[in-house]
């Protein structure tokens, strides 16, 4: 699964994704090293005229239907790749609404000697990663997100595997431009996309605890944990 990510380099973001335009008023700081669930956070869409763009949108899909005792109901902060069709939430979303979320790297945990030690996984090459998406759209003018999305997951590969049997989909480089399109509506095209990462271009590493309080936010808790 996928439920705390980084996202860093917020000045290569626009490059790293060919974005139109970054709304600098909407993310006064892009950069955060405990992104968590119900936090607005950045992804990326193509909007009408076919143009990359960044919008700010809540981590847990927001469910169009209520539920019949009022209570707000459950905003997944995950879709399983292989059941998306099976799922009414999902499965319009895979035809129309698909986003790229940006992210330097993710956290996992391994529960070692009694206690739950935190993993850092990234990129080793420290490029930006896309991680696979699914968005909606929000229509409450109160609320300062433009919707809200949930991160697709797939099995996990050999690296990730010992500490987790499912982790994100992050998308090759070369898969971005037609996991976002507009253009492609058959969700069958797209899907097969939904592979894990190869292991060899990841590296991952103990990090601090301090990453288990989501109050906590600063690059120490992407430092290796020496101890």
């Amino acid at each position: 699964m996928c439920g705390r990510y980084v996202i860093e380099g917020t000045t290569e973001l626009s490059e790293r994704f060919q974005l139109r335009q970054i709304p600098a008023d909407l993310f006064p700081e892009w950069t955060t090293y405990n992104a968590a669930p119900s936090q607005l956070l950045p992804v990326i869409v193509e909007n009408a005229e076919g143009e990359r763009t960044a919008v700010p949108m809540q981590w847990g899909l927001i469910p169009r239907w209520k539920r019949p005792d009022g209570k707000a109901p459950v905003a997944p902060i995950n879709a399983r790749a292989e059941t998306l069709q099976e799922k009414p939430m999902f499965r319009g979303l895979v035809k129309a609404k698909r986003c790229i979320v940006p992210a330097s790297g993710f956290y996992e945990w391994r529960k070692l000697d009694g206690r739950k030690q935190p993993y850092y996984l990234t990129s080793d090459d420290g490029e930006l990663w896309g991680l696979a998406g699914l968005y909606d759209l929000t229509h409450d003018e109160e609320n300062a997100a433009a919707g809200s999305f949930t991160i697709i997951t797939t099995g996990a590969n050999p690296l990730v595997a010992p500490l987790h049997e499912r982790m994100p989909v992050i998308l090759r480089r070369e898969d971005e431009e037609e996991w976002v399109s507009r253009d492609v509506d058959d969700p069958l095209q797209v899907e097969r996309l939904l592979q894990p990462y190869p292991a060899d271009e990841m590296r991952l590493y103990p990090v601090s605890t301090a990453v288990n309080n989501t109050r906590n936010n600063g690059p120490e808790l992407i430092a290796p944990d020496e101890g």
